[in-house]
């Protein structure tokens, strides 16, 4: 692939001498005398790496290159400054704005290809480093069995319901729902079977759900489910839909039918006690808790 290089300086022997080298190692270059209108000349000749000069009529290197930071599109845009000899105080104010290296003029011509050469570099390897990071970001983002949010998103989707609820002021709401006994489940059916049991009860959960209701794996047999726009009355009811979707659930294991049963505790923000992400789960989970291994009740909340 040929990398494209935009060259910034007002001196015509340096940008033919800029240019030349560009052609020279492969690269294709478009010069520019200046700096005005750089975010128009980065859109359109789209390049990999920008050589700016910091000493410019109308407007300096620096002003330049924040303008190029502050895009977003361009804020990891490789910026290689030309400075002159002696200008540390040019190649300080550069690095705070983000220059990824300074060549110091008059340069070799060795010199500036090693440079450019390892920004480049730098840059791919940024470039695979976010996309491996983007790739685990979502592998942990979704559980493999059910395909509901995990504890690693958990918290950030919470946080971010909570800050909208709180600006706006509309409630939410987190119910918690598990299977009990859920160890002696998993021992009868077989880690295969219960897997697609629990594939299933994901299913099940998310049909009773609106759009905007997240769900999430908390642990092997626990879910939390996200309300928005839900005070305490609309968590009951949503629990009490649930709790009709799995009324007299019942799976086959190899040696006979097992019952089923399923527990469901909710809080509801804003509530006394409860301001942050971890006063609403916590609640949550409390009253879930409260309920008991065994214990015949469908849901409770207090109120």
């Amino acid at each position: 692939m040929t990398r494209r290089i935009l060259i910034v300086d007002d001196d015509e022997h340096t940008r033919t001498l800029l240019r030349d080298f560009c052609e020279q190692s492969n690269f294709v270059a478009s010069v520019a005398p200046d700096g005005e209108q750089i975010v128009a000349k980065l859109d359109k000749f789209r390049p990999d790496l920008v050589l700016l000069d910091l000493v410019m009529p109308n407007k300096d290197g620096f002003a330049v290159l924040k303008e190029i930071r502050d895009q977003s599109e361009w804020a990891e845009l490789p910026v290689l400054i030309l400075t002159a000899v002696g200008d540390m105080d040019g190649k300080i104010r550069g690095m705070e704005l983000g220059a990824d290296d300074f060549i110091t003029k008059p340069f070799k011509l060795v010199d500036l290809k090693t440079r450019v050469s390892s920004a480049l570099t730098i840059r791919e390897y940024r470039k695979k480093l976010t996309a491996a990071e983007e790739a685990l970001a979502q592998l942990r983002a979704v559980d493999p069995v059910t395909g509901a949010g995990t504890y690693a998103q958990l918290k950030a989707s919470v946080d971010s319901e909570i800050v909208r609820a709180r600006r706006y002021a509309r409630p939410a709401a987190a119910l918690v729902l598990g299977i009990d006994d859920y160890q002696e489940l998993r021992y009868r059916l077989g880690r295969e079977k219960c897997d697609s049991f629990i594939a299933g009860l994901a299913d099940r959960i998310r049909s009773s759900l609106r759009g905007a209701d997240q769900l999430f794996r908390m642990d092997l047999g626990e879910f939390v489910i996200l309300l928005p726009e839900t005070d305490l009355h609309a968590a009951r009811i949503a629990a009490g839909r649930l709790i009709q979707v799995f009324e007299n659930l019942v799976v086959e294991a190899r040696d006979g039918p097992i019952p089923v049963s399923i527990r469901i505790g909710g809080s509801a923000f804003p509530a006394e006690g409860i301001n942050s992400t971890e006063e609403l789960l916590r609640e949550a989970n409390r009253v879930y808790r409260a309920l008991g291994n065994g214990n015949p009740a469908r849901f409770i909340f207090d109120l």
